[in-house]
């Protein structure tokens, strides 16, 4: 992984947007979208020392990939293979969800910022046998499903539903905004839920139907959190 795009999707994961960072280390966002998209090249120490700071890392972190046991970041669109075996490649979207008021405009374009893979076997087991192609991460934005899936949290989504499928957790749009909300089906009309007792229902029926898109099912939701320990 390159600096930029390391940046970039440390940026994503902590749910920030380019302006954010940008105000944060104190330029304009250009610059930002400049370093991220592997146009600038070059960097001043401080420059990268105000970036690691706004990203909670080390410096040193910038320079260093990401992978776990189970997992393997690539920035390659072309199939991977470990050991020999094609992988199971899920594609990390570069839009927040929102689990608030909403926040994204749909006409707006969603990049690929990287991609997670996982051996056949352990995503056979997350997803339930479904198709790569299926299957897409995006970051959530607010906090009206709280104590479900937390400000910063990743999730799983089945992109292949683009209707109400049986109560759950959805990713659609209503008037050109994508939230993550629980949706129900009642008699006539879709309540609205939010796991946050905070935030009020509402529901989706005849009279605004033709605002409301699914964008897909949420299957798993994986948490960003950080915890200090001294």
């Amino acid at each position: 992984m390159n600096i930029g795009n390391k940046i970039r999707a440390l940026r994503i994961s902590r749910g920030l947007k380019i302006s954010d960072l940008a105000v944060a280390v104190g330029v304009d966002s250009a610059n930002i979208s400049r370093l991220e998209t592997g146009k600038q090249k070059s960097f001043t120490e401080q420059s990268l020392n105000k970036i690691a700071k706004a990203l909670s890392i080390d410096v040193s972190e910038l320079f260093t990939g990401t992978p776990d046991e189970n997992t393997v970041y690539n920035n390659s669109t072309e199939p991977s293979r470990r050991e020999g075996a094609m992988m199971y490649r899920v594609d990390v979207l570069d839009v927040s969800a929102s689990a608030g008021p909403g926040s994204f405009n749909v006409s707006d374009v969603v990049d690929v910022i990287h991609s997670i893979e996982y051996d056949n076997t352990h995503a056979s087991t997350l997803f339930g046998g479904r198709p790569a192609s299926s299957v897409r991460m995006i970051n959530v934005r607010g906090d009206s499903m709280s104590g479900t899936i937390e400000p910063g949290d990743l999730i799983f989504v089945d992109i292949s539903i683009h209707n109400f499928d049986g109560d759950g957790i959805y990713v659609f749009g209503f008037d050109e905004k994508i939230h993550v909300k629980r949706l129900q089906m009642v008699p006539d009309k879709i309540l609205v839920l939010s796991d946050n007792v905070n935030y009020k229902e509402w529901c989706i029926d005849k009279s605004n139907e033709s605002r409301f898109y699914v964008y897909g099912k949420v299957m798993i939701s994986q948490s960003q959190a950080f915890k200090r320990h001294g």
